[in-house]
């Protein structure tokens, strides 16, 4: 069996893998933390892969870009499990490489799984285990849903020969229904507006979980690690996460690369080019590259100071966004052009609704109306299909 998720492909292991597994299996912060002795040579991996990662249900965990195994993940049925379970319900086990810690794909590949044990396996409940001090275990289990239900002292690891603690989670059909039926809509505003402004989407999205980011970043490489954080958090405890973001707020996003936490994206006024931005803020101060190459910061009266070194790093990043977004933009957008924004969605495969005389800010009550409006028009049938 093959399952596919946004990023992944989950696949049965085959000996062909065995120099990926060892690449990442050979590392000491990978296997021993989980149970099981690091790897010593491509041939030990491939043994590896023949007598135990060839046992049903169990999957590498591959990067769809190239269909390398990274990982794996896999089902244990009860007479193999580490834990004592019923006979209608499986443990759960994964790994990934140390390269990928902190990318969200090992969560990505859990709720694929849970999705097949609970729908094509007739699971009733899910079981996860950690050994005491693995931490990055136990935030992922915490982050896909599983609760703690109980801990086993003085247990022997047979494969590292020695005594631990371990403590095991448990996800149930019933929870499991209840979680994956939750959908929140992460609100970004853009400069000058706050999380507050997310309130107003609530009507809009019924049955969604409204969450509005206060973020207190100021530049977009210190946006970076605090998006993805979020992001990351809110794909932890959600099954989908749909953006809506304004202005420079949808820019930090795109920065911050949290395109691959994202099911479902509305853009309203969104800055997708800033180094044009800033090139035309230049222009309207009569400002040139050289001036402000000598002079590091100018100031100007219609905004924030001007800055070489903000402007070097806009230049340095080469952004995209996979997950096709829905735009609204008004004709008398003052601070980015409408064939910068049509750019930008032939590049994505988005779609652009112009509102003839909008401005930048949607703030009028018309231009409200026609917001909300473009918004229930986009949504239909339901905002959380």
């Amino acid at each position: 069996m093959i399952f596919e998720t946004n990023r992944l492909i989950l696949r049965p292991w085959s000996e062909s893998d065995a120099a990926d597994l060892y690449m990442y299996a050979k590392d000491p912060f990978v296997g021993p933390v989980a149970g099981w002795p690091v790897h010593t040579s491509v041939e030990n991996s491939r043994e590896i892969i023949r007598n135990v990662l060839s046992a049903d249900e169990t999957y590498a965990v591959c990067l769809k870009e190239d269909n390398k195994a990274i990982g794996s993940i896999g089902l244990i049925k009860p007479a193999a499990s580490h834990v004592k379970i019923a006979e209608d319900e499986l443990e759960l086990g994964f790994w990934i490489g140390v390269p990928f810690w902190g990318k969200g794909l090992i969560p990505e590949a859990v709720s694929m799984m849970l999705g097949h044990a609970f729908n094509d396996l007739s699971c009733s409940a899910v079981w996860c285990g950690y050994y005491d001090g693995n931490t990055k275990s136990k935030r992922c289990q915490e982050k896909c849903g599983f609760k703690y239900h109980h801990t086993e002292e003085n247990k022997p690891c047979a494969l590292m020969g020695d005594i631990r603690t371990e403590h095991f989670s448990i996800l149930t059909k019933e929870d499991w229904k209840s979680r994956k039926d939750r959908t929140v809509v992460f609100y970004i505003h853009g400069k000058g507006g706050s999380a507050d402004e997310a309130a107003h989407f609530a009507p809009l999205f019924p049955g969604a979980s409204i969450y509005g980011f206060d973020y207190r970043s100021d530049n977009p490489w210190d946006a970076v690690t605090e998006f993805n954080e979020k992001a990351r958090e809110l794909t932890g405890s959600y099954e989908k996460v749909i953006l809506v973001a304004q202005s420079i707020g949808f820019y930090f996003s795109m920065n911050a690369g949290i395109d691959r936490y994202i099911d479902r994206t509305y853009l309203i006024s969104p800055i997708v080019n800033l180094e044009k931005l800033i090139m035309d803020m230049m222009s309207w101060a009569d400002v040139s590259e050289a001036e402000l190459e000598e002079k590091k910061i100018i100031p100007v009266n219609f905004g924030d100071d001007l800055s070489w070194d903000y402007l070097q790093y806009v230049r340095s990043r080469h952004l995209s966004w996979s997950a096709p977004a829905k735009i609204l933009y008004g004709s008398l957008d003052n601070l980015q052009s409408l064939d910068t924004i049509n750019e930008f969605a032939a590049r994505t495969s988005s779609e652009v609704t112009v509102m003839e005389g909008g401005e930048h800010w949607f703030h009028t009550e018309e231009q409200l109306t026609f917001m909300d409006n473009w918004l229930r028009r986009q949504l239909k049938p339901s905002p959380l299909t």
